[in-house]
């Protein structure tokens, strides 16, 4: 996003980097293995007549024969799933900069396991496919992410590769969709499939502990350090985390979303936010800060009333990626906070 240059999500950049890298991904995917330096992956038992499986995808289609046992995992939040699925992956595509190998809601499962890092996969995919390949995958996902063709074609040609459902635009595959995807390409659907009534469960225990939020409103936003705020969708993974609390995102609002998954609002016409019950600021490299001593955001009245809920760098971090392991999380850090706002 061209206001967060360290953001997780910015297609542009990819576009741009897929361009950039092409001659060093041809030259890097013929090189051969480095020493082991990779995580080993664990894999268990696929269920029964769950392989052989062709996985339809952005690009096509991929046939997994075999159940593999080293998995790389480049999309974001892929190698949160692949954890919760009980596989270790050779490579995790971090959240954000600087790349970190566990998180709050990764760690416990991955333990002293020692995974290679692909800083930046989300930015600049093309140039960690000779990393990811040295971990001498048999499978590499790249749901979380956006591969170019040519850059699908290069990782197709080495190894097994499945990307995100074709319904779905980049960056905004729903997180049951990509639990699916990948656990259908390891041999673990119905495990997949189990994983997934768990969370929903705990979601809708959530909306039912919380009954203040059904037929509320709520948008999450960040400040732009250039002044004015970028919002994002209900297809977003931060818009879809409200929407599995219970809130919808306010129909006055629709039309900010000019970019997909995200829009932006000008200092000017904050008042355009005073419509949703409950508005969600993220922070990024001080946004929260800079909306709190903002004058023209505190006169507001969403800002007035108390409808404002401030979340830190790491929980909207994790909320822009919902997975198995982050929805839990960051409930935990945010229905709370939520829940006081949508009762003013």
């Amino acid at each position: 996003m061209r206001a967060h240059r360290t953001r997780p999500f910015r297609p542009t950049r990819v576009a741009i980097a897929a361009v950039a890298a092409t001659t060093a991904l041809a030259v890097g995917a013929c090189s051969a293995p480095a020493e082991d330096t990779a995580a080993t992956s664990s894999m268990p038992s696929a269920d029964p007549g769950a392989l052989p499986v062709t996985i339809d995808h952005s690009y096509g289609s991929t046939t997994v024969t075999d159940q593999p046992s080293r998995v790389a995992a480049m999309g974001v939040g892929d190698a949160d799933t692949l954890l919760a699925l009980g596989i270790t992956p050779t490579t995790i595509a971090p959240f954000n900069d600087p790349p970190e190998r566990s998180t709050p809601w990764n760690a416990e499962l991955l333990g002293d396991a020692e995974p290679v890092i692909l800083p930046e996969a989300a930015f600049e995919f093309g140039s960690q496919i000779p990393r990811a390949l040295e971990t001498d995958p048999d499978l590499v996902t790249a749901v979380g992410a956006a591969p170019s063709r040519e850059q699908y074609d290069i990782l197709s040609k080495a190894v097994p590769t499945v990307t995100r459902p074709a319904e779905y635009p980049d960056w905004q595959v729903p997180w049951d969709a990509q639990t699916t995807q990948i656990g259908r390409a390891v041999g673990l659907p119905e495990q997949a499939q189990a994983k997934i009534d768990e969370t929903r469960a705990f979601l809708a225990d959530v909306r039912e502990q919380h009954p203040e939020l059904a037929g509320k409103t709520g948008v999450v936003v960040t400040s732009s350090p250039t002044g004015g705020l970028s919002i994002y969708s209900a297809t977003d993974g931060r818009g879809q985390t409200l929407t599995d609390y219970g809130l919808a995102f306010p129909e006055s609002l629709k039309s900010a979303i000019t970019n997909g998954f995200y829009g932006e609002i000008s200092a000017e016409n904050y008042a355009m936010l005073n419509d949703a019950d409950v508005v969600v600021a993220v922070d990024w490299d001080g946004a929260n800060d800079r909306l709190r001593n903002d004058p023209n955001w505190q006169r507001q009245p969403v800002a007035q009333e108390g409808r404002v809920v401030y979340l830190d760098q790491q929980v909207g971090t994790a909320m822009s990626v919902p997975t198995l392991l982050t929805i839990p999380w960051v409930a935990e850090q945010s229905v709370g906070p939520i829940s006081e706002a949508a009762k003013r």
